[in-house]
């Protein structure tokens, strides 16, 4: 007998090069098969999948968000997202918050939030002791070199077994322009310490620096495997491409030795014009994420479902889309062996979503507007074999973009 079963539908995991009309039954959390016309007699609960443009997906990944919630004061200053609306309630069964608390502060997420949690929630640790939560337009995360605590780091980490996955730097401030390479050394020193990935924040969001570039590049230099570059398509000073707009070369060299590029929108990092000369010139992301925050869903990133579609809309296939955000994803994370695929034996993470063709309007973060010729909208989320409705949507009206 199996919990539940999800038929009829047209099952998408790139990865594994799966596109079929499938099955999947779940028993105890976990997929228990995955093939043509399972009986419905044999399971407590079925939902069908009913539409040509309906399919089922590995459960999405989003690599960069923030979801540190009621850390700050609504209102007052920067907010981290609900992690179930930046979840399961949009589609996404796994979200890394990368870096909203520091060594000081960390305790909140294992006392608060992580219990609370239905999405799978994964903690890239800040540098910077505080993290984001002193962190205001004006004053960036590590103002100081003092401001970054090895020993505190050590203890949390030691504290906190199993739930620190990395280590998050951001390369913004007067320190980038002062003491930019030092910072860099720090972090992957500590990062190497406690062996674990380090990712980077590029793109001066406070103020245009004229050193970001080469801090930029210092950094490419000494970054190892599965390190993470987020923010690929700002148009920020610090970003990866040079005056001629072409990729500045120590970037190819990264992503040989192995570096993750993740173009995580965030309210400030995603340019459409930069995301398609990259594009023009075969520089693709390895993975798709928000950089999310409870502003950031009401005003321009959405989604990571949005955030796919703007890249469909560059010229990305739904297929490649649905990797960056599935297979990829997982594997940047050194989670590839658990999440990211639907396989029996795995836990059962899964996306239903629909596919919508039309003429969709969008934004990028300067306010520049394009148009997409899809949309992507959750319908169900199974996370661990349970199901979640999607809320409302980040619009007044619902999910869907505005028709161009």
């Amino acid at each position: 007998m199996h919990d539940l079963l999800i038929k009829g539908g047209r099952v998408l995991d790139p990865g594994q090069g799966i596109d079929a009309h499938l099955d999947v039954a779940i028993s105890g959390g976990r997929i228990t098969a995955l093939e043509a016309d399972i009986p419905s007699a044999g399971a407590r609960r079925t939902v069908e999948i009913r539409g040509a443009n309906r399919c089922l997906v590995p459960g999405l990944i989003d690599v960069h968000a923030h979801v540190a919630m009621g850390a700050q004061t609504q209102g007052v200053n920067w907010q981290g997202a609900d992690p179930e609306l930046a979840g399961v309630h949009s589609g996404v069964t796994t979200v890394v918050d990368c870096g909203s608390t520091g060594a000081y502060n960390f305790g909140l997420f294992p006392t608060h939030i992580l219990p609370r949690a239905r999405t799978r929630i994964l903690c890239f640790l800040n540098i910077g002791s505080h993290g984001l939560l002193y962190m205001h337009k004006h004053r960036p995360d590590v103002p100081r070199l003092e401001d970054v605590d090895r020993e505190a780091i050590a203890g949390c980490i030691e504290a906190n077994p199993g739930l620190v996955n990395g280590i998050k730097l951001r390369l913004v401030g007067d320190l980038v322009q002062e003491r930019g390479e030092d910072l860099v050394r720090l972090a992957e020193d500590i990062a190497r310490e406690h062996h674990l990935p380090l990712m980077v924040h590029i793109g001066e969001v406070l103020h245009e620096s004229p050193n970001a570039q080469a801090v930029t590049r210092y950094l490419l230099r000494t970054l190892q495997p599965l390190d993470i570059l987020t923010h690929l398509c700002t148009h920020h000073s610090g970003g990866v491409m040079d005056e001629q707009r072409q990729p500045i070369a120590e970037l190819r060299e990264a992503r040989a030795n192995g570096v993750v590029l993740d173009p995580a929108s965030g309210r400030s990092n995603f340019s459409i014009d930069v995301a398609r000369r990259q594009a023009e010139l075969g520089l693709h992301p390895d993975t798709i994420s928000t950089d999310m925050s409870t502003s950031g869903r009401q005003e321009v990133v959405h989604s990571l479902m949005e955030c796919m579609a703007k890249f469909m809309a560059v010229g990305y296939r739904l297929e490649e889309v649905l990797r960056m955000t599935t297979a990829n994803a997982a594997r940047a994370l050194g989670k590839e062996a658990e999440l990211g695929a639907i396989a029996v034996g795995r836990e059962a993470d899964l996306t239903i979503m629909d596919v919508l063709p039309g003429r969709w309007k969008y934004a990028d973060c300067r306010g520049q507007a394009f148009a997409g010729e899809h949309a992507l909208v959750p319908v169900q989320t199974v996370r661990g074999g349970e199901l979640f409705a999607p809320d409302w949507g980040p619009y007044p009206w619902g999910w869907l973009p505005e028709e161009a």
